[in-house]
């Protein structure tokens, strides 16, 4: 779909944090940030594609000295390098980018045939 966006998660890794932030929002769209190493950058679908752990960062997306980006998920060594806070935010941003589960009769009427009410236990009789 035109005008769809990724996230991509930007770790500075390297110090400069007291500048990170500020120049990244220099040259890309921060939408949520956690002062003062970790954001999540907006990017058009599929931009994301390209990041990865051990790829370099696409040519298309600006150069920040020190600054990591993930498109994918982290490597496991990357993840324990951060603060309990900063693994709570990198998790909150996993949770956002799965998929919603699909559930049988999901958004259906309660009473819908061939589905159970949701409190009725198993062999009991409405």
């Amino acid at each position: 779909m035109a005008g769809e966006l990724s996230e991509v998660l930007v770790i500075a890794e390297n110090g400069g944090h007291e500048t990170f932030l500020e120049e990244l929002r220099a040259r890309a769209t921060v939408i949520q940030a956690l002062p003062p190493r970790l954001a999540l950058v907006a990017l058009p679908a599929g931009a994301d594609a390209a990041l990865g752990a051990g790829r370099p960062v696409p040519s298309s997306l600006p150069r920040l000295p020190g600054a990591t980006w993930y498109g994918d998920d982290l490597p496991a060594d990357v993840l324990g390098r951060l603060t309990g806070q900063e693994r709570l935010f990198v998790e909150a941003w996993r949770l956002r980018r799965r998929k919603a589960k699909q559930r049988p009769g999901d958004h259906l009427p309660w009473d819908v045939p061939g589905h159970r009410p949701p409190d009725l236990p198993p062999g009991a009789t409405p």
